[in-house]
């Protein structure tokens, strides 16, 4: 049985707008669907989250950073770098059960 994928975005804006807030929630619904998880981390303690967001269903606010979060199985996190050389594949969800973007 494959491994459940969870997809990160580091939240690191001090305050979330309204096309922010529907980004996320489109992708909560999204992972939601399709059997994985969203997660906002680096989260500024002190952020004023929207109602809508806070009671999402399918996303998980985490004040932690993804390396806090993961540090038990970092080689399984793959970072999502638009500069990389090499093009993700669907072979990497064999390597990796989290992808951050950030």
């Amino acid at each position: 049985m494959a491994n459940t994928k969870t997809y990160v975005i580091e939240h690191l804006d001090s305050e979330c707008g309204p096309w922010s807030t529907l980004e996320y929630l489109a992708i909560a619904k999204e992972s939601t669907e399709s059997g994985a998880q969203f997660c906002l981390s680096s989260a500024p303690k002190d952020i004023d989250f929207p109602a809508s967001l806070r009671v999402g269903q399918g996303l998980e606010i985490e004040h932690r950073s993804v390396e806090e979060i993961y540090r038990d199985r970092k080689s399984r996190v793959c970072l999502l770098d638009p500069a990389a050389k090499e093009e993700l594949s669907p072979k990497d969800a064999d390597d990796f059960d989290v992808f951050v973007f950030g």
